[in-house]
């Protein structure tokens, strides 16, 4: 019902009463409610401004919103705000254009309406951000919002997940944890939260195997296994499987194990349409396969998850684009090579879960190129990077590429320093696993 200019609040109410064929003495409330026909008369003539009861009892007998007689809006500004605010979370959902979507959002925020909706706007605003790779402002966000109680786990565990995915990007592991425990324990305390209980589970395990805690990521993806055996659902096992492949291969480096996890997991997807998480889990494929020595593998996985993460600024994206760096180094154009792998160092940059795989691929491009001096420099900033988040046996993976690379340059006393360094590496990692498991 479009607004009618010019307009009084009486005129409205007149018109609207006599499209429904009512007299003022229908229109009128219950003898001492105080909405007499002479009061309605008054009204309409402009003689009256109606009470805030009045206005509420008389557009209930119209069967319009009160704000349509006050302002002649057919749609309220709270509900325009919130149909704004979905066709916003619609938008990131659906790959919309970033920057409109966020400059919709901060407006929203700006207008200050106290219709409860602040909290979601941030809560949307913030895994824009995340998604953008701006994690820093994502995390204040994010922050925030947990921190008001406007949301649960149990009912936004979204909100939980990509806040300790930021934790995790900005070296903040210890409270990426911290947050999923809290969050567990909530869910923990209502069986009818299976959903969140596996869900979180299996976020703590990716975290607890991004900082080479591998016992204790086991630990948790098993409780999260014997849980999502009550699943109505398979396709809801599909995270326990990726996260199962990813242990499988940092623990004991063991790709036909870790194969077999993401080819259930993408055996499930492929039945449910879950395109985007089907993409990530191509993606995971084709990472171990090229940790495995297996290009060929490895390119027809990222092939099939090129189309859907291209869609978006996922970072997700940037690590696709830095295992095609690595196939096309080893079997096709260096040059080209180095090109696909400089773009995804651009866009990881600020994602340290990410970066050291781009620095790792554009060393073994720069490598292929011939250009073993950057190539040099490349891998020790990749095996330091590696280091710093305690993932050493990635780092050992990369420093026998490293060694590798050095002696293909005829640079045998340099390959052989690496290698030494690697083997101190493992024996680091055999350390603090040995120090995890006491």
């Amino acid at each position: 019902m479009p607004p009618v200019t010019g307009e009084t609040v009486g005129q409205r109410i007149r018109r609207l009463r006599l499209a429904k064929g009512m007299s003022q003495r229908q229109l009128a409330g219950p003898k001492g409610s105080g909405i007499s026909y002479a009061y309605v008369a008054r009204i309409e003539k402009g003689d009256r401004n109606p009470s805030v009861p009045a206005l509420r009892y008389i557009a209930g007998k119209l069967g319009v919103d009160p704000e349509y007689l006050e302002s002649g809006e057919a749609i309220p500004a709270a509900k325009r705000r919130e149909l704004r605010l979905v066709d916003a979370e619609i938008g990131l959902r659906m790959g919309a254009d970033l920057g409109e979507v966020e400059e919709s959002l901060r407006a929203m925020l700006e207008e200050g309406i106290p219709d409860g909706l602040d909290v979601r706007i941030r809560a949307t605003l913030g895994t824009l951000l995340a998604r953008k790779g701006e994690n820093e402002e994502a995390r204040e966000e994010l922050e925030r919002v947990v921190a008001s109680g406007g949301v649960r786990p149990e009912t936004r565990g979204d909100v939980y997940e990509i806040l300790a995915t930021v934790y995790a990007a900005t070296r903040r592991s210890t409270q990426a944890i911290e947050l999923l425990e809290r969050a567990i324990a909530v869910v923990d305390k209502d069986e009818r939260h299976l959903t969140q209980r596996v869900r979180f589970r299996s976020f703590l395990a990716q975290t607890f195997s991004s900082v080479g805690a591998l016992d204790r990521a086991s630990s948790v993806l098993e409780e999260a296994m014997v849980l999502a055996e009550d699943f109505p659902r398979p396709a809801d096992r599909v995270g326990l499987y990726w996260t199962g492949a990813r242990i499988a291969w940092m623990e004991a480096q063991d790709a036909d194990t870790a194969l077999r996890y993401a080819g259930r997991a993408i055996g499930l997807l492929e039945a449910t349409e879950d395109t985007m998480e089907l993409a990530r889990a191509h993606l995971l494929a084709g990472q171990i396969c090229n940790l495995d020595g297996r290009p060929q593998e490895a390119h027809w996985h990222l092939e099939q998850a090129e189309p859907t993460l291209r869609f978006g600024e996922d970072p997700a994206f940037g690590a696709l684009r830095a295992e095609q760096a690595k196939v096309e180094a080893k079997l096709g154009d260096p040059a080209r090579a180095v090109e696909i792998a400089q773009e995804a160092m651009a866009l990881v940059a600020e994602d340290v879960r990410f970066a050291p795989n781009a620095m790792h691929a554009l060393a073994l491009a720069l490598a292929a190129k011939g250009d073993i001096n950057a190539a040099d420099k490349m891998f020790s900033r990749a095996v330091a990077a590696l280091g710093e988040r305690g993932q050493w046996r990635e780092a050992v993976q990369v420093s026998r590429d490293w060694a590798n690379a050095l002696r293909d340059a005829e640079r045998e006393g340099d390959a052989l320093s690496v290698l030494d360094a690697a083997m101190a590496l493992g024996q680091r990692e055999a350390e603090e696993r040995a120090r995890r498991r006491a």
